[in-house]
């Protein structure tokens, strides 16, 4: 077991900085210097120089423009500086969030191939402080753990038998962002009711802060001390009490089961252009604002882990706590079961033995006074949790995009589901559309894994190793 004291950042590099006349220029004068060259076309060294020649200090300089170009909310500043760190340890309840930022980037430890120890799960800190609430949890953890090895003994596969783990067990993460992609996580950790936002999130917001304030004190304090109501870019979060807008589109659909094309536009008189231009370079990228999809998808949690670092897919998110009080009331519509689990008697008692004592423990937690932030660190990965998403023509019909990368069949089973539901719901609205999207070995006229599959034979028939192998070379 680790404990939030335990979660740790270490800063790995940032930018962006130079040297100029053996003096070392740090973020806030580079990026301040840079700035002033929108108004002069100048070297950097002249700027400096121009500057120094006034008996200008240029901290000051640099502050003054800061404090001037964040209250105009120009984030060309924010997002120049960057940082890349690595968390760990921490849970994936902390990464739920952390990785959900459109505009950075992130390198996670994967469940799906590497198996979770016995002692690889955080403790929150009111419960590890009362000893019948730690007592109660270890024991729920142990047991959980114990059937989560019993599956992979059994032959199930670690990315199915994750399903089962709460999202307490541990992970790590490469992060690279730039400032601006850190200022609701840091802004959260300094004002969010600790009820619902857990404290481990709290400290990631309080190191980072950190970090960046040592590295650039004037940006990130000029930044920081911008709040107006709209803070920051959009990004999905899920450690709110409940979001009205998403919990009356679930209760419009009747909670489906499946996903729902809510959405779908194509603008007027381009249909049937889209084939031709796919081919042409000089005008493929015109079709990105031009169609867009926007799905209800209902998911797991494991899934929607994998999904949210699809960045380039708007996504909205209802509360985790609203997913598990429906999986507390009913278990057997709310709980995805991975095929490889309900298909053998015995995995599946397992397993839903396994969701059940966490379900119960976590009720326990919350009759007992400990804040919901605290108890959700028992929510199984399998809770079924909706997502509303966006997407453009660039994840409908390019190799790279969320249809082409997650119908491959080494994309992970739940999101191929949902891929496969998306194209085939477009499909029956414009033929044409469908009829262009597809998996990426589709678009691609040859399969890029190291070891091919089937499906490229819908597309190539007579695709075999030694065509696979002079493809790859």
């Amino acid at each position: 077991m680790f404990k939030v004291d335990d979660v740790g950042i270490r800063l790995l590099c940032y930018g962006p900085y130079t040297s100029i006349g053996g003096v070392e220029i740090d973020p806030d004068i580079l990026i301040a210097l840079e700035g002033l060259g929108t108004f002069k076309g100048v070297t950097i060294e002249e700027r400096l120089k121009e500057l120094q020649a006034k008996g200008k200090d240029p901290r000051d300089v640099a502050s003054g423009m800061h404090r001037e170009s964040t209250r105009r909310g120009h984030a060309s500043l924010t997002t120049s500086l960057i940082l890349q760190f690595e968390v760990n340890p921490c849970s994936r309840a902390s990464t739920l969030l952390l990785a959900a930022q459109p505009f950075g980037s992130y390198l996670q430890e994967s469940q799906r191939r590497r198996q979770v120890s016995r002692d690889e799960f955080i403790i929150p800190p009111e419960i590890h402080s009362v000893e019948k609430l730690s007592r109660l949890y270890l024991e729920t953890i142990d047991y959980v753990w114990r059937c989560y090895k019993t599956l992979i003994d059994r032959g199930v596969p670690l990315e199915d038998a994750r399903y089962l783990l709460p999202i307490s067990s541990r992970t790590s993460i490469f992060v690279a962002g730039s400032l601006e992609s850190f200022i609701w996580l840091i802004y959260s950790s300094e004002n969010r009711d600790e009820k619902y936002f857990p404290r481990e999130l709290k400290k990631l917001g309080e190191s980072i802060k950190k970090l960046a304030m040592s590295i650039s004190p004037l940006i990130t304090s000029a930044r920081l001390s911008f709040k107006p109501l709209h803070y920051v870019y959009p990004y999905p979060d899920l450690y709110k009490l409940e979001d009205k807008i998403i919990d009356g589109i679930i209760k419009r659909y009747s909670e489906p089961d499946h996903p729902i094309l809510i959405d779908f536009r194509i603008t007027e008189g381009i249909e049937d252009l889209v084939g031709e231009a796919l081919k042409n370079p000089e005008y493929i990228n015109s079709l990105n604002p031009l169609i867009h999809a926007s799905t209800l998808e209902p998911l797991s949690i494991a899934a929607y882990h994998q999904s949210i670092r699809h960045r380039t897919v708007p996504t909205s998110v209802e509360s985790i706590y609203k997913a598990i009080e429906r999986a507390e009331g009913n278990s057997e519509k709310n709980i995805i079961t991975p095929p490889t689990i309900k298909s053998r008697e015995e995995t599946i008692k397992i397993f839903n033995e396994a969701i059940s004592k966490l379900l119960e423990t976590y009720s326990t937690l919350l009759i007992e006074d400990v804040p919901p932030s605290e108890a959700i660190y028992l929510c199984p990965q399998a809770v079924r949790i909706y997502t509303i998403r966006t997407y453009n023509a660039f994840n409908l019909l390019w190799p790279q995009g969320y249809i082409g990368t997650r119908t491959c069949s080494y994309a992970q089973w739940e999101e191929r589901m949902i891929a496969y539901s998306i194209w085939r719901s477009i499909e029956k609205i414009s033929p044409t559309i469908g009829g262009l999207m597809g998996e990426k070995c589709k678009h691609l006229g040859y399969c890029p894994e190291k070891n091919w599959c089937q499906i490229i034979k819908k597309y190539i028939p007579e695709y075999d190793d030694e065509q696979h192998k002079k493809m790859m070379e």
